[in-house]
């Protein structure tokens, strides 16, 4: 699972940083995720990288959680799809972003 959980921190790093930079080169508007959108106009582009960096940290966290290596019940399934969905959803993120730092 360790793999996962690094693969998944990198994807959602990816969205991140292609977030970062089309931000700065197309403003605001150029978000597609309104709640995104909306932390931009609360906070600017600090509070929504910061967030990002909290989601991602729980991310992780409910992920070791659940491949649990000592006396706790363990899921792997469950865990395995929890990195599935966050790896996939860092690699949307990321190639949106990259679409329209390119058109």
């Amino acid at each position: 699972m360790t793999l996962g959980v690094v693969t998944l921190t990198l994807a959602q790093v990816l969205d991140l940083w292609t977030f970062v930079r089309m931000i700065d080169l197309h403003g605001v508007a150029a978000e597609a995720n309104p709640l995104v959108e909306h932390a931009l106009a609360e906070g600017g582009v600090p509070y929504a990288g910061v967030a990002k960096l909290a989601a991602i940290a729980v991310v992780v966290a409910v992920t070791v959680v659940l491949t649990g290596k000592d006396d706790r019940r363990r899921h792997p399934r469950l865990a395995g799809s929890v990195v599935a969905v966050a790896v996939v959803a860092g690699l949307i993120g990321g190639l949106s972003n990259a679409i329209v730092l390119v058109g």
